[in-house]
């Protein structure tokens, strides 16, 4: 038996009705923050290897989801934190001077824009946005009080209306091709507006 009582057979049915809820949501969750696929499957089972380990902790509902959400959320950092180490190690081991350039994938405004935030922005506003998690969901997930959500959520809001008004400001004076246009001054004499 469970230290929260029942028998196995209960506590096998209470994480399958959890998995079952939660299961699609996590994934998706996963894949949209994760390296690769693999990655993502790899912190899918992981996360619900915890949940049945601390299957006595998970809150009753509303609040297991979100838990559920909370669990996903550190073992995607552990496994960012642990690429991340290879990566170093793997720098190493090559011995090598120069990075290899990489290129910038081209997406759409809002994920240039999400990119150029700081992950703790990117990190609420996709779980508010994509995830659909409301104030005290996101408060269990990140481990912080509604109120502090509220704060932050609005913060990170500005920043990534800033964030796309600048990619538009950057993306016009790109296409731009009279000096007038990119130093925001009139055309001076002889010169003429080729667009």
């Amino acid at each position: 038996m469970s230290a929260g009582g029942g028998s196995h057979a209960d506590r096998v049915e209470r994480f399958r009705l959890l998995y079952d809820a939660a299961y699609p949501r996590i994934m998706a969750y996963a894949l949209r923050r994760a390296r690769s696929r693999e990655d993502a499957l790899d912190a899918v089972s992981d996360t619900f290897m915890a949940v049945w380990r601390r299957l006595d902790d998970v809150p009753e509902e509303p609040r297991s989801i979100p838990w559920v959400y909370g669990v996903a959320h550190r073992v995607l950092a552990n496994q960012y934190r642990g690429l991340d180490r290879l990566a170093r190690l793997t720098k190493r081991v090559e011995a090598t001077s120069a990075p290899e350039p990489q290129t910038d994938p081209d997406f759409d405004q809002v994920h240039r824009a999400l990119q150029a935030l700081r992950p703790g922005d990117r990190e609420i506003l996709t779980l508010h946005a994509w995830e659909e998690l409301d104030n005290d969901e996101i408060g269990v997930v990140m481990g912080i009080t509604r109120s502090a959500v509220a704060v932050r959520l609005h913060r990170a809001k500005k920043r990534l209306a800033w964030a796309m008004d600048a990619d538009t400001r950057v993306k016009s004076t790109k296409r731009s091709r009279t000096p007038g246009v990119v130093y925001g001054t009139q055309p001076g004499p002889g010169e003429v507006d080729r667009q």
